[in-house]
């Protein structure tokens, strides 16, 4: 008699899954009910111990995918120094940051869009930008990118002050409410300090070294969230509080809760 057994019994089987990789999951799935930073073109001033930090949080937000662009600019070199309170590390040494940052990211996210702008900002052609961020850390660059910015762009500026005792973060939206140069104006009135009392003055170096005002990565890491922070705010239509303030050193108190900073009357940039 025949053999009338199935033959497909005699059949190996292996079993397959799937996973999704695609860069709208990776971006949406911490934040269901939240837009991301996808389809935006963003431009980042400064990679350095913020930037480097804050580059990567915006792409795992979504920067640079779903039709939209990431461009990093800095024209400094990642040197030795550098290594110890950076996301970069030794295989980027003497390498320009914003390059570095880029080829950095683009292992991590190679789905996403980024540029890379390995110069000073002031030559930059920088143009229907959704939002600039300014984490330089630099107060004479952030009065000049507000200038030159504040009336077509929105703006976010992240600083850290002391030798890391506050992080502090500024929403401008586009020609409207204060800037940052209002912060400079309202500091030499003593008004909307970050802490209670005087900020302390510490600073290392000297000899081969030149001075530098010492913090360790963790106060870059948590500039960094509050620079991310303002921008998934302000993707999702969240403006309010504009200006921003985190103690990272718990031997201080706060002094200026989160609050909608005014406008210094005697701002050039806001009175024009």
């Amino acid at each position: 008699l025949a053999d009338r057994r199935d033959p497909t019994y005699q059949l190996r089987i292996k079993p397959l899954s799937t996973l999704r990789i695609d860069d709208r999951y990776l971006s949406e799935r911490n934040t269901p009910k939240r837009l991301t930073l996808a389809g935006k073109k963003i431009a980042l001033v400064g990679c350095g111990t913020i930037g480097g930090y804050l580059a990567d949080m915006l792409v795992k937000a979504g920067a640079g995918t779903g039709g939209g662009e990431l461009t990093l600019i800095d024209f400094d070199l990642f040197m030795p120094q550098n290594i110890g309170r950076h996301r970069l590390g030794f295989p980027s040494l003497l390498i320009n940051k914003a390059n570095a940052m880029t080829e950095e990211l683009q292992r991590m996210a190679p789905g996403a869009l980024i540029k890379a702008v390995p110069g000073d900002v002031r030559t930059a052609a920088l143009d229907n930008l959704d939002i600039l961020i300014d984490a330089t850390g630099e107060e004479a660059l952030g009065h000049w990118l507000t200038a030159n910015y504040r009336s077509h762009n929105n703006i976010i500026t992240i600083w850290i002050e002391g030798p890391g005792t506050a992080v502090r973060g500024l929403l401008t939206q586009r020609g409207a409410g204060s800037c940052f140069r209002c912060v400079w104006h309202h500091t030499r009135d003593e008004a909307f300090p970050s802490i209670k009392g005087s900020l302390p003055q510490i600073h290392a170096g000297q000899g081969c070294e030149g001075l530098y005002v010492p913090f360790p990565a963790t106060v870059s890491v948590q500039a960094a969230s509050l620079g991310a922070e303002l921008a998934i705010d302000w993707v999702n239509g969240v403006f309010s509080p504009s200006f921003r303030t985190r103690i990272t050193d718990r031997a201080f108190e706060l002094a200026t809760p989160d609050c909608d900073l005014p406008a210094h009357d005697k701002c050039p940039v806001c009175r024009s």
